[in-house]
């Protein structure tokens, strides 16, 4: 009897097993490595997924498009008219188109968070240009795979200073921010290049406020610590590779004027000089060359009321909620701000400066 009975209680918890009836074959599944959405009116969401063909000698990406009134909708009938199933886990890059980031974005990100069929750590980028050229773009220079679209933001790969990077789950809690605003990096179709970078978008409460250049891109990773490789600064009589910055923030209140000063230490290698000229003076070109562009991105940036620094930060615990509420509009504007920075040439290797600065 006791056999008997452990012999059904065995084949009931059998019975319970899940197993793996709902596994997918990998080659039933579509894997896309780049999205992109174009809100074509108030009402409207166009959705394309770019999916590359890494076994076809054809290096054409297979490209998926759907139109509804939101995006999972669209998402849903692109499903529908595919043999396989789409997995988006696997997303690499996220593009939304400019117009679509005049708008707002807060809904795009509200969608890619919640529905948790996109990564967070998917890169989100604004695009200019037409929809399906941008998804159509071949891969270059033999990239394998489809990972060219996602190599421009690969520090490992081709990245550079002067273009920002931001995640999803950054430009998804940025939207709700009250005292920082983030920077999406701009992209283009390229003529030779599959992507060319033009500038950062400005995004205030997710919504695109304005834009910056890439050298302006580059002020704002070094603010933001996130500097990390090489960038070459060309000036009258040198250009010097900057290899290091490093920055520390102070700030203070002077009656109800919110004060910061920023010391950043830059260290660069001398690269080539054109003359003679002397050590001190191509430390004092970089530095009236950093000063001069960081002074009048701040301007800009606090003329546009959008904290993309995130200076607001430092102020959170002597500001109630209610004003901080108010930090962009009346805060911020008010904000003084200096900047020091200071310079050290490094490896001048076999270049010779002037006895007079030994």
């Amino acid at each position: 009897m006791t056999y008997i009975l452990r012999s059904v209680l065995s084949l009931l918890a059998i019975s319970l097993l899940s197993g793996c009836w709902d596994n997918k074959d990998i080659n039933k599944r579509i894997l896309p490595v780049a999205m992109a959405i174009s809100q074509t009116d108030a009402k409207t969401y166009k959705v394309g997924l770019r999916v590359p063909q890494p076994n076809s000698s054809n290096t054409t990406p297979r490209i998926l498009t759907g139109e509804a009134s939101t995006i999972s909708e669209a998402l849903d009938r692109i499903r529908g008219n595919v043999e396989s199933s789409i997995d988006l886990l696997h997303l690499k890059l996220l593009m939304i188109d400019e117009k679509t980031a005049k708008l707002g974005i807060k809904e795009v990100l509200e969608y890619a968070i919640r529905s948790h069929d996109i990564a967070p750590k998917s890169l989100v980028s604004v695009y200019r240009g037409d929809f399906i050229e941008m998804l159509n773009k071949k891969e270059q220079g033999g990239a394998e795979g489809g990972t060219a679209s996602y190599d421009y933001f690969n520090k490992l790969a081709g990245w550079t200073p002067n273009t920002s990077i931001v995640y999803l789950w950054e430009a998804f809690r940025g939207g709700f921010s009250h005292t920082e605003d983030y920077a999406l990096p701009i992209i283009k179709s390229g003529d030779r290049t599959m992507f060319k970078i033009d500038g950062s978008a400005i995004m205030s409460r997710g919504v695109m406020v304005g834009t910056i250049s890439s050298d302006d891109t580059l002020i704002y990773n070094v603010m933001k610590g996130d500097f990390q490789g090489a960038n070459v600064e060309v000036m009258e009589h040198s250009t010097v590779l900057i290899i290091d910055v490093d920055f520390k923030h102070r700030h203070h209140w002077d009656g109800d004027t919110p004060h910061v000063e920023t010391d950043m230490k830059v260290v660069g290698m001398l690269l080539e000089t054109k003359g003679n000229p002397r050590k001190e003076q191509i430390k004092e070109e970089l530095t009236k060359l950093l000063n001069k562009r960081a002074n009048a991105m701040l301007a800009k940036l606090q003329e546009n009321q959008s904290d993309l620094f995130g200076y607001g930060q430092y102020f959170r615990n002597d500001l109630s909620h209610d004003q901080l509420k108010k930090w962009r509009e009346f805060w911020y504007p008010q904000l003084k701000i200096t900047l020091n920075v200071k310079v050290n040439i490094r490896n001048s290797g076999n270049l010779k400066f002037n006895t007079i600065d030994s």
